[in-house]
């Protein structure tokens, strides 16, 4: 069965719409760790049941989103897995196409940590082997990657080429590096492991690299593997070299060094993700490291926040970041009431801190900027639990008790009402589901729906408020296509499965541009007229005109 045989039978297949939803919450929802209420093991038992389900319901579709660029990079990661790790209907496609674009989508650590799942999970076929010797060596940054993450990259080789060709191909390098003449057969196979997946890269660099990497002798010709080893004995022969790696070897063989020597010998190659993380250390040490705070997600940038406090540079980029995520949301001309959960559990557990709450304002941050953008819609919030204070930071608290904060923003007479909630309603549990039939007892239609910033396990992907509320996950602004896509399949299962079928068409196609929110429905030539421009097109109109006062009756 695939999503296109499903679309125009959506209401004779609710088990393969619920798949379908349960997967495209943990594409967009699940972080692999920890929650409040799950433990990472639940969690993850949850990811490999939603990816193993959907693949087998639709595997090229299956493929598509992982490819595409709307789920997350642990979706990206899990999904490159179980498709090598199960047959496949075109392994060379797969291998060849489709898994080196997922797997470009991902930073270098998430790649290599990607190939040690490989390798824990014992997925060694022709496909695994060919994706990772392909990604690796035919790097153009591997003499970076090779004194950076020497180990990983070992691993990842010898998962690929086994414990006992590692050892034949270091012994053929050595001989190679010191200018002995290789025999045919020996040629043949530096050319079949190694030559082919290199992708026109010099030879004579790629063999250092490898050779390196492998723990083959010096001396070496490369300037960051020279540097590697001249920094045992010369610390400051070490500049040129990627932070980790020098304070590795300052660690190793120059203990007497500080710390801060190291920053600031390599502060000006730090990675962006380095330059935040090491403010608080470059402060105390005394090194000046500059941070382009436009370069951050709005999710990281609130953690950043609340780790060091709102300043007026972090807030302007921001500000940039929720008009960006603004543009792929389209407020179809309403007014929104957002309903916006601030209570204890927004915390997160320990490994995730605080992500839930940051996920929530960022996300409140791109309605407001798309509300503030058009005349004709706005934007309110309404909290429950914690509070915003003076620098617009919602430190988590109290219960979770959304009921009376539902009917205080119902007395505004808004088009449409966004819950964001873990939904672990707990003041007390189902008041909620209470309160909104009661409204609906007084004939207000007034649509609601819920964005998740966690998964819950126990629930097979989100926990709802209410049954009859469309509810997505959510962990990131530049998902908000695929959280659409999931709202409306709860609301409208054919139109929602369009969109879905389109957004895995462009993923899994090599060159075909990718779709955002502004084309749904915008291209006459290729989208189906009645697929929406946005999740609030595809809500019912409120056929409710009752007064503000009755909701408070």
């Amino acid at each position: 069965m695939t999503i296109a045989s499903i679309q125009n039978h959506a209401v004779d297949t609710p088990d393969s719409v619920r798949t379908i939803a349960r997967f495209l919450d943990v594409a967009t929802g699940a972080t692999g760790r920890a929650t409040f209420y799950n433990s990472a093991d639940e969690q993850a038992a949850l990811e490999r049941a939603a990816h193993a389900d959907m693949a087998a319901l639709d595997r090229r579709a299956y493929t598509g989103l992982i490819c595409g660029p709307y789920v997350l990079d642990r979706a990206r990661q899990t999904g490159v897995v179980q498709l090598l790790s199960t047959p496949s209907v075109d392994p060379v496609g797969e291998a060849s196409d489709a898994l080196v674009r997922a797997v470009a989508r991902l930073s270098v650590p998430r790649m290599l940590n990607l190939y040690a799942m490989l390798a824990a999970g014992r997925v060694n076929n022709a496909r695994a082997r060919k994706l990772i010797l392909r990604t690796i060596l035919g790097s153009p940054a591997l003499e970076r990657w090779s004194v950076r993450y020497r180990r990983k990259l070992a691993a990842a080789l010898r998962h690929a080429w086994g414990a006992r060709r590692v050892g034949i191909l270091r012994s053929i390098l050595v001989r190679e590096r010191a200018g002995e003449e290789l025999e045919p057969k020996e040629l043949r196979l530096l050319a079949a492991e190694i030559d082919r997946f290199a992708q026109g890269r010099s030879r004579a660099v790629v063999h250092e690299c490898v050779a390196f990497v492998l723990g083959a002798p010096g001396p070496y010709t490369r300037p960051l593997l020279r540097a590697y080893t001249d920094a045992r004995t010369d610390f400051d022969a070490g500049r040129v070299l990627p932070y980790e790696t020098l304070e590795g070897l300052r660690g190793r063989f120059h203990p007497n060094e500080p710390a801060a020597r190291v920053l600031e010998l390599t502060k000006s190659r730090l990675t962006a993700g380095q330059r935040l993380a090491k403010q608080e250390q470059a402060e105390r040490a005394g090194v000046e490291v500059d941070v382009d705070f436009t370069r951050y997600d709005a999710v990281r940038l609130y953690l950043y926040a609340f780790r060091r406090g709102m300043t007026d540079e972090v807030a302007r980029a921001l500000a940039s970041r929720a008009r960006q995520a603004a543009a792929s949301l389209d407020l179809g001309y309403r007014n929104v009431a957002l309903l916006l959960d601030g209570s204890a559990s927004m915390a997160g557990a320990d490994e995730q801190a605080l992500r839930p709450i940051a996920v929530t304002l960022a996300l409140r941050d791109a309605f407001r900027a798309a509300g503030g953008g058009n005349a004709d819609s706005s934007v309110t919030e309404t909290w429950f639990g914690g509070r915003p204070d003076n620098g617009g930071l919602v430190h988590p608290a109290g219960a979770t008790a959304p009921a009376e904060a539902l009917i205080e923003v119902l007395a505004q007479g808004p088009d449409i009402v966004v819950v964001v909630s873990d939904g672990y309603e707990n003041a007390p549990a189902g008041r909620f589901a209470e309160t909104l039939a009661a409204v609906r007892g007084f004939g207000i239609r007034t649509p609601v729906v819920q964005l998740a910033p966690v998964l819950a396990a126990e629930s097979g992907g989100v926990r709802s408020l209410v049954d009859e509320v469309p509810v997505a996950a959510l962990q990131r602004l530049e998902g908000l296509e695929l959280l659409a896509c999931r709202l409306v399949l709860d609301a409208e299962p054919e139109v929602g499965l369009r969109m879905l079928d389109r957004i895995a068409a462009a993923g899994g196609e090599p060159g075909r541009r990718e779709v955002g929110a502004a084309d749904v429905g915008d291209d006459s030539r290729s989208v189906p007229a009645a697929v929406p421009r946005s999740v609030f097109e595809a809500m019912p109109e409120n056929p409710s005109e009752s007064a503000p006062e009755e909701v408070s009756s």
